[in-house]
């Protein structure tokens, strides 16, 4: 997700069963990004330690 206008944002992120906040924890540790773009390799490596799947 990115913020395209100048204003702040703010967001609530409700996730079931719990343990997305250690997958994003693992995305930030790996640098997935570079440039503003998604590794998309990179982060599916992480995504499948818990059983998710991105695509483009």
């Amino acid at each position: 997700m990115r913020n395209l206008s100048e204003e702040p944002v703010h967001a609530l992120q409700l996730s079931a069963p719990g343990g997305w906040d250690c997958f994003v924890e693992d995305l930030i540790e790996a640098q997935v990004s570079a440039a503003g773009r998604l590794d998309l390799t990179r982060l599916n490596t992480i995504a499948a330690k818990y059983r998710m799947t991105y695509e483009q």
